[in-house]
């Protein structure tokens, strides 16, 4: 086990008035949907200059939110544009020479350590989890080739669930149309 303050540095987000136009997205807790994806970005933009740069999400970040009833992590991808994530969430800036982001993610988003984090949150309405508890957090850390072998499955997991999704949303539109015809009787049973 090792702290994440031994693999990583952490800061808090940006706290900003967000607008439907800006030149950076502005990632807040609602953006994300059952599946830690991020979407829904049509009025969460922000413009973004001098020390603010600081708060945009590099390679091997992880966000993991320190404020409110949904606690969980989200690893930072390039292809996902300029992005900054709100104050409800911290940014764990993550040694890649130590860990992938898509490991340390995957170990925050997992029952046990997502369990431990919510038993850090204190506050009676809205939990928050202090810096110093997210700093002094342990994690498994195997090593970058083991890490790997863990993303793999993952990735394969998601995308099975992925597919799984799409068939069930085609037999739900297939059960509508048959519904629908046997209703209008253009169907014999």
């Amino acid at each position: 086990m090792i702290k994440i303050s031994q693999i990583a540095e952490v800061q808090f987000g940006l706290y900003k008035k967000k607008s439907k136009k800006g030149d950076t997205k502005y990632l807040t807790t609602g953006h994300f949907d059952n599946f830690l994806n991020p979407t829904l970005f049509d009025d969460s933009f922000i413009n973004i200059s001098g020390k603010d740069t600081k708060f945009l999400l590099q390679p091997n970040d992880v966000i993991l939110t320190g404020k409110g009833q949904r606690i969980f992590a989200w690893s930072y991808d390039e292809s996902f544009g300029k992005v900054v994530p709100s104050s409800l969430f911290y940014i764990i800036r993550a040694d890649a020479a130590l860990i992938d982001s898509r490991y340390l993610a995957a170990v925050l988003n997992s029952g046990r350590k997502r369990y431990e984090l919510e038993l850090l949150g204190v506050g009676s309405s809205i939990t928050s989890i202090a810096k110093n508890d997210v700093l002094d957090f342990e994690i498994p850390m195997p090593n970058l080739e083991e890490q790997q072998k863990v993303i793999n499955v993952l990735a394969l997991l998601e995308e099975e669930i992925s597919l799984t999704n799409k068939i069930l949303e085609k037999k739900k539109a297939l059960k509508k149309g048959v519904l629908n015809e046997l209703i209008t009787n253009k169907m014999k049973l």
